[in-house]
């Protein structure tokens, strides 16, 4: 194949298009992830936001904000749709992936804060 005759390779995105993305990335992931309740699936969704808004005019868009929010409910919307048109069947009750929001593990808080059932042995000892 000679040279200019493959595939367009998508334009190096500007410095002022890339801060805007990355400003909104944890907002747009945070949007994906309600919705589609997994935190893999969230990321996709945002990476494909920023694959469209890499090859956006950014000129044309009065509002980039609007604009990257409107295009991850979209893709959202799109793969719940597409989910729902495979059938896919869960076999438990649905919930959200957990996500990590703190740098404390889950039980050195929990008994931090004295939260934490105490084991019914610990709970005989005492008594």
């Amino acid at each position: 194949m000679q040279p200019g005759t493959g595939p367009a390779e998508p334009a190096a995105m500007d410095e002022d298009g890339l801060a805007a993305f990355e400003e909104l990335r944890p907002r747009l992931t945070g949007l994906a992830y309600r919705m589609l309740g997994e935190v893999q699936e969230a990321e996709d969704a945002v990476q494909d936001a920023y694959l469209r808004w890499n090859g956006t005019d950014r000129a044309a868009v009065e509002d980039p904000r609007a604009w990257l929010f409107k295009v991850v409910t979209n893709l959202c919307l799109n793969r719940l749709a597409s989910a729902r048109a495979r059938r896919e069947t869960y076999t438990g009750p649905w919930l959200p992936e957990p996500i990590r929001t703190s740098s404390h593990s889950p039980p050195a808080r929990c008994h931090a804060l004295g939260d934490c059932p105490v084991p019914l042995s610990r709970r005989r000892r005492s008594q």
